[in-house]
């Protein structure tokens, strides 16, 4: 059988286009399948409720004024020195520490924390940064906030664990070499010390 003219160059240009997808390759289902998920964002109070701070229901909380995500269990990890403990927060994912939030290594940090002026401060200063973000300079230790963001922590409420000694944050001490920025839950002091000390670690991520 003959085959016309217009026939023979579509049979042509279906041919190269076999070619051409065999050459650079396509992406099935499967690859989309198969791609993790990112971790969970920033959740929301249910209806009725106006909470500051959220329980997500897995293994997170969330600040509704500031977006930080934070590990709701403040006592997973054994106090550490500061780069130790660096490397806890970095490393910390969904499986651990009660998360079922899609996370994954890097996506959590030690928080920011300083004293505005350097050298030493209180709560009632107040220092600033990210760990500054959920004290409660007018409680007794722990100085932390409720979930309400209006009175005192009580264990579960929403934070569990947590403890009332020195935690570090990522913050270094730029007038001190080898030290870097913690806070005493119990007295409400803010200061630095040689990153060799061994203190609680306490996770955030996200953020504005």
């Amino acid at each position: 059988m003959e085959v016309g003219p217009m026939r023979f160059a579509t049979c042509l240009l279906v041919a190269f286009a076999c070619v051409l997808l065999v050459s650079i390759g396509c992406s099935s289902s499967d690859d989309v399948i198969n791609t993790p998920p990112g971790a969970d964002g920033a959740c929301s109070n249910p209806p009725g409720v106006n909470n500051r701070f959220v329980d997500c229901g897995n293994g997170t909380v969330t600040d509704t004024q500031t977006g930080l995500i934070w590990l709701k269990n403040a006592n997973c990890f054994s106090q550490q020195n500061w780069d130790t403990a660096l490397a806890s927060a970095a490393g910390l994912k969904a499986g651990y520490c009660g998360l079922t939030d899609n996370s994954s290594a890097g996506d959590w940090r030690l928080p920011t924390l300083q004293c505005p002026s350097g050298g030493v401060c209180f709560m009632t200063t107040p220092p600033t940064g990210e760990f500054a973000t959920i004290f409660a300079s007018s409680c007794g230790a722990p100085r932390i906030l409720n979930a309400a963001g209006t009175g005192c922590w009580t264990e579960g409420n929403p934070f569990s664990g947590v403890q009332l000694g020195y935690y570090w944050s990522s913050t270094t001490d730029a007038n001190t070499p080898n030290s870097a920025w913690y806070a005493h839950l119990s007295s409400g002091g803010v200061s630095t010390s040689y990153t060799n000390a061994t203190y609680d670690v306490w996770p955030v991520r996200g953020g504005p």
